[in-house]
Formats: C-alpha cells, sequence, structure tokens
C-alpha cells in the first residue's frame, strides 16, 4: 500500500515540476492512433498514465500525446502489472520494433513496423526475437 501511494506522489512531483498535463487510460478514448478524452471527444497533450484496481500494482507509465497523436515509446500493460505490448508510435503510427507478452510477461511475439507497415513478425516461442531484421537472406541486427 506505502508504493501505491508513493507512486501517486511521484506522479503529483512530476506533474507539478514537468508543465506536462498527466492523463489516465481509463478516462481516455483511444481510436486510430490518438487519444482523447472521454465524452467531449476533446484533443488532449501531454502523458499517458494506467492505473489498476489491484493496490499491489504501481500505477504505470503508457506513453506521451501530442495534439491526440501517440508520439514516442508507448507501453500497454495487463491487469496485474506485466507489460502487454511495447513500442514507438510516429505521429499515431507504429514504427520499429514492436513486442507483446502474455499476461504472465513471456515474451510472444516480436513485430517489425515501418510507418504502420507490417514488415516482419517473429514468434518468440518458436524464433529467436533479438531486434533483428531479414530482408532477401541478409540480418541485419538493431
Amino acid at each position: 500500500m506505502f508504493f501505491h501511494f508513493l507512486g501517486v506522489y511521484s506522479l503529483l512531483f512530476f506533474y507539478f515540476f514537468s508543465g506536462q498535463d498527466i492523463f489516465y487510460m481509463e478516462h481516455l478514448i483511444e481510436e486510430d492512433g490518438k487519444v482523447y478524452r472521454r465524452f467531449t471527444g476533446e484533443s488532449i497533450s501531454g502523458i499517458i498514465y494506467e492505473s489498476f484496481n489491484d493496490p499491489r500494482v504501481n500505477v504505470k507509465l503508457v506513453g506521451r500525446v501530442t495534439n491526440s497523436f501517440k508520439d514516442g515509446h508507448w507501453t500497454q500493460w495487463w491487469d496485474n502489472g506485466h507489460k502487454k505490448t511495447s513500442g514507438i508510435y510516429r505521429k499515431g503510427i507504429k514504427n520499429g520494433f514492436w513486442y507483446e507478452w502474455n499476461h504472465d510477461g513471456i515474451m510472444h511475439f516480436e513485430t517489425y513496423y515501418k510507418m504502420g507497415q507490417v514488415i516482419q513478425v517473429k514468434n518468440c516461442l518458436s524464433d529467436i526475437c533479438d531486434s533483428s531484421l531479414v530482408q532477401k537472406d541478409i540480418q541485419i541486427k538493431f
């Protein structure tokens, strides 16, 4: 319980000294790489967090939005606090490597996007997920 309160106080400290607006996913709507206020559909800019019903799970950083576009590193979370997906958005479009985990925290997929287009998908249960890209029998490591 102490760590849950510590997380909330850390967020408040960040808010007052960063000048960024803070939002929580449960109060927002996602659509086509953009995030809006629920009910009003108002465009937002700031930092997005996710809180959980389980008091043992601290508040988690999700990502940043600029004029409602997801931008930069984003992470979605399972209700138990484990990562669900993680990757980079550029103006609301997935770009680069994205990773997906199951509910138990085991990585299942590694997907490479080039401006929203899927270039390669690896099943991490049968392939080695090492952030490399194979094109025409040439392996490129990132």
